[in-house]
């Protein structure tokens, strides 16, 4: 998991060059623009947080996620997948499965402009959720092919 400013991704290289290329694409402010690229995928969402109490943990088993809030805030949590229980069958034609987290080794915060969230295959999370008052999202996911 890296959770960092957008300013700062750029002193970040990976020996995967698809997420290097989506790195590149949020380094050269293209975030909301939707261009193709058979490096990564971006999909655009809009929703309204959920309470904490009410949301999973997912996780994916080839995908690398970068999470960028455009509009709003949203709080998060991360942990590493094998802190995951009650697990849902893996889904293997969207690539997810979800379940709970109760240690306490895991990051609690909230994500909002500016900030990106990378969760790779090992990382579980929690998004769109709120500990108190409702917030309205706009973000977008990056989705990358870890292998």
């Amino acid at each position: 998991m890296i959770f960092d400013k957008l300013e700062n991704l750029a002193q970040y290289t990976f020996n995967n060059q698809k997420l290097n290329s989506a790195l590149q694409d949020i380094i050269a402010g293209r975030v909301e623009e939707e261009n193709k690229s058979d490096d990564f995928q971006k999909n655009k969402i809009a929703f309204t947080t959920t309470s904490l109490n009410e949301k999973r943990y997912e996780a994916h088993k080839n995908y690398i996620d970068i999470h960028i809030v455009l509009d709003g805030k949203e709080y998060v949590e991360v942990a590493n997948v094998q802190e995951l229980m009650n697990t849902t069958e893996y889904d293997a034609d969207n690539d997810i499965f979800f379940g709970d987290v109760v240690s306490d080794n895991k990051f609690c915060g909230y994500l909002q402009k500016g900030y990106a969230l990378i969760c790779f295959p090992e990382d579980t999370h929690l998004v769109g959720a709120h500990k108190e008052v409702e917030e309205n999202i706009s973000k977008v996911v990056y989705k990358i092919l870890y292998q």
